[in-house]
C-alpha cells in the first residue's frame, strides 16, 4: 500500500518540488563615587542599514563579533572594516548578505523553516533568497500556518506565470501536468497519475498549494527505501542548498534577472548525492561563514606596562556588569589607571585610580550580580565594591587564587568573565612589592599601569 501511494506520489512530479573588590572582602580599602501575501521578498534594507563594497563577495571574508560582524579583504592589504550595530546588509558587486538571516531563522521550528525552503523552491524553481526568508519567517511568527503559506505560495506563483509556468486559468488537470513538466522536467504523464490527482482537487481534498505540500511531506518518508530513497536524498540536499544559500550565507543576488537564472541554475545542480556543483555555481569560499552561529563572548585586553591580559566576558551570566565594564572600555576610562592594590596570595586590584592616586570620576553604580553560576576562583574577574551591595563602578579585581568565599561574603562580589591569556602576566603583578601611598596600603611601589583597555573582537 506504501509502494502504491509513493508511485501515485512519484507520478504526480511531487517529489520534484524539492528542488528545493574599591574593597574585595575584607576591610574596604577604596570608595566608589556615585556617579503578504505573495512569496515576493520585501524591498531593500534601507540605505542607512547597508554597507557597500565595490568587489564580489568572494573577495571578503566576514566574521561574527560580539557586537556586529567584521569584513576582512582576502587582499594584500587584508583591510578590516568592523560594522555598526545598525548595518545589517552588505552589498556587493554580486550579491547582498543579509546579516539577519540567520538569528531569524532560529525564531521558528527548524521543521517549519525546512518545509519553508521546500515550497519557496518548488513554486519558484529556484533557492530561496535570504530577504525572502526572513519575510516568511515573520509570517509564521505572526501566526500563519505552512498550509497557509503554501497556498500563498502558488497566489504568488500564478502572477508569474512567464517564471513558474503556473496560471490561475489552468484547469485541474493541466496543473497535474505543469507539475510533471517543471518539476520532475517530464511531458508525459500517465492517465493513472492524473487521474488521481485531478481528482484530489476537483473534490476539495487538496487546494493546489497543498497538493504540492502533501506529496513532498510523504516522499520524505522514503528514506533509505531501497527504490525510492533517492528521492527524499534529492529533497534534502534541496534543502541543504537553500538553508546554505539563504539562512547560511544570507546570500540574495542584486537584480530579479539573476535571482531567476542564476537560482534556478543552483536548484538544477543539485543531486541526490552531491551538493558540491550547486555550491560552486553560488561561488564564495567563506567555510567559516555561518550566520546562524551564535555571537562570541566579547573579549578584552587589558594592556598593562608589563604586559597584557585577556579576558572573556560572560554577558549571559553577567548582563548588567559586563554592560558596565564595556561601557568603561568603550569611552577609554581605563587608560593610564593603575593597579593599585596588590595582595600577593588574593587578588590585584585596578580600574580606579591615577598613578598620582587620584580616583577618577565614574558613572553610576549598578546593581550587584551575585547568585548568578560564576564563583571567584583563580583567574576570574570580578567588580570591586564598597560594603554597600549596589556600589560597583568601574573597579575590578582579578582572584589570583580560589577565593570562593568572596562568593557569599558581605553579600557576594561579583564575577563576570575570565582570563583566557596573560595569566603570567597577572601572576608577574602579584609579586611586585608593595607600599602604602596616600592612605592606601598594598599599592605598588613601581606603578603597574593600564595602559588601556580594548575590546579583542
Amino acid at each position: 500500500m506504501r509502494k502504491q501511494l509513493f508511485n501515485r506520489l512519484f507520478i504526480s512530479a511531487a517529489l520534484g518540488l524539492c528542488l528545493t573588590l574599591a574593597g574585595c572582602g575584607g576591610d574596604n580599602q577604596t570608595s566608589t563615587n556615585a556617579g503578504v501575501s505573495v512569496a515576493m521578498p520585501p524591498s531593500a534594507a534601507p540605505a542607512e542599514s547597508t554597507i557597500n563594497f565595490p568587489k564580489t563577495r568572494d573577495s571578503f571574508l566576514i566574521k561574527r563579533t560580539s557586537t556586529s560582524y567584521a569584513v576582512t579583504d582576502k587582499g594584500i592589504a587584508g583591510t578590516v572594516t568592523s560594522l555598526q550595530t545598525s548595518q545589517t546588509s552588505i552589498k556587493f558587486t554580486d550579491f547582498t548578505v543579509s546579516l539577519l538571516a540567520g538569528d531569524k531563522s532560529k525564531t521558528i521550528a527548524a521543521a517549519d523553516l525546512n518545509s519553508l525552503i521546500e515550497l519557496y523552491i518548488a513554486f519558484f524553481n529556484r533557492v530561496p533568497d535570504a530577504e525572502g526568508m526572513i519575510y516568511w519567517i515573520s509570517e509564521i511568527k505572526a501566526g500563519k500556518t505552512i498550509e497557509q503559506l503554501a497556498d500563498n505560495f502558488y497566489s504568488a506563483a500564478i502572477t508569474l506565470t512567464e517564471v513558474t509556468g503556473y496560471s490561475d486559468s489552468m484547469s485541474n488537470s493541466d496543473f497535474v501536468k505543469k507539475i510533471y513538466k517543471n518539476v520532475l522536467g517530464r511531458d508525459e504523464v500517465d492517465q493513472e497519475g492524473l487521474n488521481y490527482w485531478t481528482t484530489e482537487l476537483n473534490r476539495g481534498s487538496k487546494t493546489r498549494g497543498n497538493l504540492i505540500r502533501t506529496i513532498v511531506g510523504v516522499a520524505h518518508g522514503f528514506k533509505g527505501d531501497s527504490q525510492y530513497g533517492w528521492v527524499a536524498d534529492l529533497l534534502d540536499n534541496k534543502v541543504t542548498i537553500g538553508t546554505y544559500f539563504s539562512i547560511q550565507q544570507g546570500l540574495n543576488y542584486n537584480t530579479p534577472t539573476e535571482s531567476i537564472t542564476k537560482g534556478v541554475a543552483i536548484a538544477a545542480a543539485v543531486t541526490p548525492t552531491d551538493i558540491s556543483s550547486a555550491k560552486n555555481l553560488i561561488g564564495v569560499n567563506d567555510s567559516q561563514f555561518d550566520l546562524r552561529n551564535a555571537a562570541p563572548a566579547p573579549q578584552v585586553s587589558i594592556n598593562t606596562s608589563v604586559g597584557n591580559v585577556i579576558v572573556e566576558l560572560n554577558p549571559s551570566k553577567a548582563p548588567i556588569t559586563v554592560a558596565n565594564f564595556l561601557r568603561y572600555t568603550d569611552v577609554g576610562f581605563y587608560s593610564n589607571k593603575i593597579f593599585h592594590r596588590v595582595i600577593s596570595n588574593f587578588m590585584i586590584q585596578g580600574g580606579g585610580f591615577t598613578v598620582d592616586m587620584i580616583q577618577a570620576s565614574t558613572y553610576a553604580p549598578i546593581q550587584l550580580e551575585v547568585n548568578n553560576g560564576l564563583s571567584n576562583v583563580r583567574g576570574t574577574i570580578a567588580m570591586a565594591r564598597t560594603s554597600v551591595l549596589n556600589s560597583a563602578t568601574s573597579q575590578f579585581f582579578i582572584n589570583v587564587v580560589d577565593n570562593v568565599f568572596l562568593d557569599t561574603s558581605g553579600g557576594g562580589y561579583a564575577v563576570f568573565g575570565q582570563v583566557i591569556s596573560g595569566m603570567d602576566i597577572v601572576d608577574k603583578i602579584k609579586v611586585v612589592s608593595t607600599t602604602t601611598k596616600s592612605g592606601y596600603a598594598d599599592v605598588p611601589v613601581t606603578p603597574i599601569i593600564i595602559t588601556s583597555v580594548t575590546r579583542v573582537n
